[in-house]
């Protein structure tokens, strides 16, 4: 059985010498990433987009586990459904955007049934951008992870990554297991952008998420992260009206509150633990599978 990060591996990570520091550049690169996009956002928030890009990819690498391109049409739709990511209707109409965009191509299949795909090198590309962006702030605090860094270069660590990501999240595990009053703000498009953006504005040297008040410019993050002012305004007055946030004292700035800072510092650590436990087990399927077939480590 796979296992799911425990509240003893995020207290331990929360506790490291460092970790502010690296939560802060995770948020810079969680901002720098972030990409709006009209026609998706009408389609999934950007959480659901990036969860369906790494199920597109943990089916074509594992989804039928006899070495062949195991991304279907039927597949994906199958599994979005269950995994309560999206609809059979929306999967359809994201694949067809994702198609139109390059991210994936039709592949060559010997059963017409199968409406077989395949993730172009520029949906790779993608997501190793990403991950690298995470492995940048965790290798603050856990200086190893730069070799699973390095190592997304390699296809098959890739393809072993992939897998160490995927299956704890078909299996049922959440990054905001241990934070849940969260979860209602990050399923909103660019929910966590937003809410690090403005983190950000606190003072470099100071604690983060900061605990003094912080600048608010709506009319700037709403042209940032592609969203109308509303969107920001509607996320602000619910982080308000659940006592996560405060307005004030001046118009244009507010506080962190501490259930929101607790909520942002436990789901950083998570998802840092997340991706250590994932690049541990990639790294040692590809050592196994290079012991196996008796070839050096590149």
């Amino acid at each position: 059985m796979v296992s799911e990060v425990s509240v003893s591996a995020v207290a331990a990570m929360r506790a490291r010498p460092g970790f502010a520091a690296a939560m802060r550049e995770h948020a810079r690169g969680v901002v720098a990433l972030f990409r709006g996009n009209s026609l998706l956002n009408l389609l999934m928030n950007d959480r659901a987009r990036a969860l369906f890009m790494v199920v597109a990819l943990y089916l074509h690498h594992h989804g039928r586990g006899d070495g062949k391109p195991g991304l279907t049409v039927g597949a994906l739709k199958e599994l979005c459904v269950r995994l309560d990511l999206c609809s059979r209707g929306r999967c359809e109409a994201m694949l067809a955007v994702l198609r139109a965009a390059g991210y994936l191509a039709p592949a060559a299949s010997d059963d017409k049934r199968r409406r077989v795909l395949v993730p172009t090198d520029r949906l790779v590309a993608l997501q190793t951008e990403r991950w690298r962006a995470h492995f940048d702030a965790i290798e603050i605090v856990v200086p190893e992870v730069a070799r699973y860094r390095a190592l997304l270069g390699r296809p098959d660590f890739v393809a072993a990554f992939i897998g160490a990501l995927g299956e704890p999240y078909i299996a049922g595990f959440r990054m905001l297991h241990h934070a849940p009053r969260l979860f209602p703000f990050v399923e909103r498009n660019g929910g966590v952008a937003v809410l690090f953006a403005l983190a950000l504005e606190g003072a470099e040297e100071g604690p983060f998420p900061p605990t003094q008040p912080v600048r608010l410019s709506i009319n700037a993050l709403s042209t940032q992260f592609g969203v109308s002012r509303k969107h920001v305004l509607t996320l602000l007055r619910d982080l308000e009206a659940e006592g996560l946030m405060r307005r004030g004292p001046e118009p244009d700035r507010v506080t962190f509150l501490p259930p929101l800072r607790d909520g942002l510092e436990t789901m950083t650590a998570t998802i840092f633990v997340y991706f250590i436990q994932a690049g541990t087990r990639a790294a040692a399927a590809i050592e196994t599978a290079e012991l196996a077939t008796d070839e050096p480590a590149r």
